[in-house]
This record gives C-alpha cells, structure tokens and sequence, in this order.
C-alpha cells in the first residue's frame, strides 16, 4: 500500500485528526490523552456504523485489531488501516512483525513501549494533544486532538567530534569514517547504538542512525541526552542512501525525495530505509554510483562526492575540511 491518508472519527463529545503515511505509526504518550478512546471509537463505529453515533471519514477502511483470531483476521486483511491497542498481547511477538511485513496495510499502535521487533521511523511517533482552545475550535464544545511529534532532536553544534558512532558498519560507516578524518566506530545496529554512547560519554559524541528504522532505540537515547550529556548530539536522517538520493550527485525525481509515501509501497518494503536503498541500487546499476550497501563504489569517495553528499548534512555538524 502506498499513499498518505487523513482520518477524522468524532462524536458529540471528542474529535480526532490524523494523517498517516507510512506502514507503522505510533501513538505514545502520557495517560489520559485520548489514545484508547481513539481506538474505542474506530471499533464501536466499525462495529456499529452510523448507529453508534460516531463519524469516520477516511478514504480507507479503519478497523481495530484485537487478540480475537488475529492471525487469521490480520491475514485476510488488504488495504487498511489497522489500529491496535497496546493491551493486545500479540504485540510484541515474531509472528506480529512477520506478518506485518509484507503487509498491503498501514498500521497505527498504541504503545508506550518500545517495538524493538518492529522498524519504524523516528518521524512516525506521536501523541495527542487537545487543541479545544486554538482559534479555530474554541467556539466548539468537543474536545478536538490532534497528532503531534513527540522527538525533535536538538541537532547542537559539534563541528569537530572525538568519537563519531555510525549505526551502519558498511557503506554508510565508510563515508562518514572518510568525511570525519577516521574518527568513526560502528556500532554494528540501531539496538548497540544507545550502549555506544554511554561507552565514550566522556567524550564529545556525534552518533548518526538511520532514522527511517530506528523509532524503537530514540526513547532511550533521548532521556539519556537529556540528563545532562550535552556533549552528544544525534543526528538521524532517513538512512544514508536517502542523503546520497538527496544530494545531487545522481538525477532523482524530486517527488521520490519529498513524497516517499507515493513510492514506498509497504507491501515491498518494510520501512523507508529498505525503499531508499533498494531504489538507489537500482537507478545507478550499472553505471559509475552503481550503489552497493556493502562496500561503498570507489566514485562516491572522491573529494567532491564527499563534499556533495555533506551538503545535505546540517552545516553544525559538518567538520572543517579545508
């Protein structure tokens, strides 16, 4: 499935927004902020339609996940908007992230827990906040919500790093281990990443993860920052194949850049990042960027195509080349 989507379910009482454009979502959180009505709401009007006294418009059915012969439910299920509670017990199992790859639907989870079995997006995190008093809704006597980001990172200048850490160990790590004069360890996947940090806090740190894949390891490399380890920064683009797609150096369709949604169809691809890698070995097959994340092509590690990639970094963090 492909494609972004706005849903709006209400009654007399609540009014919920949200867009969706990516197979896995998540809505944390703290208690009491709407979350399992949300999801109370979608079943109640499945279950009931137009009778139940609540209102769904999206341009795909919704429908509510439950322990009830899931398996059986999940699999027979095709172009949908799944929403699962995090009271369902399947959650965290295998065969849930099995058969949600693959999956021609988009998924949106109740968890305040990490899905450490799942690869989803930094970006794709949210909670719900009640936006009743803004201009727009406070003459209205529902409680009206809206999805909001729950990570912002605070990209801090560290232009000349001691230690930079790379979620990859291959492609990507031999770019930045060249763009930062061999000052790069890998932490050998996103799940080694926070342990890394913590191993050289004594350092000033630029740790880079691709943050298409990397949604269940930010919560705690987060409240790890933010106890005072100011001399890390995290840095989380797509995936590096994203920032070689973004830079210039190869012809891309700009839509494929700025409406991935239209192009990554979740069925194929179980996050962004495998769609971005995929996608670029593909257009360069064959020519002198042919792309492999393996080993990196000896034209990506020329002076200008180092410089050309970096362009698309953010200048605080970019080192002092000259």
């Amino acid at each position: 499935m492909i494609g972004k989507y706005e849903i709006e379910v209400y009654n007399n009482k609540v009014h919920y927004f949200l867009s969706i454009k990516r197979n896995i979502t998540i809505l944390q959180g703290n208690s009491a902020t709407g979350k399992t009505e949300l999801i109370r709401l979608i079943q109640e009007h499945e279950a009931n339609g137009t009778s139940s006294g609540i209102t769904l418009i999206c341009d795909l059915k919704c429908t509510v996940l439950t322990a009830v012969d899931w398996e059986l439910r999940l699999s027979s299920m095709s172009n949908q908007i799944v929403f699962i509670d995090e009271t369902a017990v399947f959650l965290r199992s295998q065969k849930f992230a099995e058969l949600v790859k693959g999956s021609d639907n988009y998924f949106v989870i109740v968890s305040r827990d990490a899905l450490s079995q799942l690869p989803y997006s930094v970006d794709e995190i949210y909670g719900l906040k009640n936006v009743s008093d803004t201009q727009k809704y406070k003459t209205y006597k529902r409680i009206y919500n809206e999805m909001y980001k729950l990570y912002h990172l605070d990209i801090h200048g560290i232009k000349e790093p001691e230690t930079v850490i790379t979620e990859d160990s291959n492609s990507g790590y031999e770019y930045f281990n060249m763009l930062y004069g061999g000052r790069c360890i890998s932490a050998h996947g996103k799940s080694n990443v926070y342990d890394n940090i913590r191993g050289v806090q004594d350092k000033t740190v630029l740790a880079i993860v691709d943050g298409a894949a990397f949604g269940s390891e930010i919560g705690k490399v987060i409240r790890y920052l933010e106890t005072g380890h100011a001399n890390c920064t995290l840095y989380a683009p797509e995936s590096f194949e994203f920032l070689i797609l973004s830079a210039g150096l190869i012809d891309v369709p700009k839509a494929v850049i700025e409406e991935t949604y239209l192009y990554a169809d979740s069925k194929q691809y179980m996050s962004w990042e495998e769609f971005y890698s995929s996608y670029l070995s593909d257009i360069t097959r064959n020519t002198i960027f042919q792309y492999s994340k393996v080993k990196l092509a000896e034209n990506y590690k020329t002076e200008s195509a180092i410089a050309k990639i970096a362009t698309v970094m953010p200048e605080a963090i970019l080192p002092d080349r000259n």
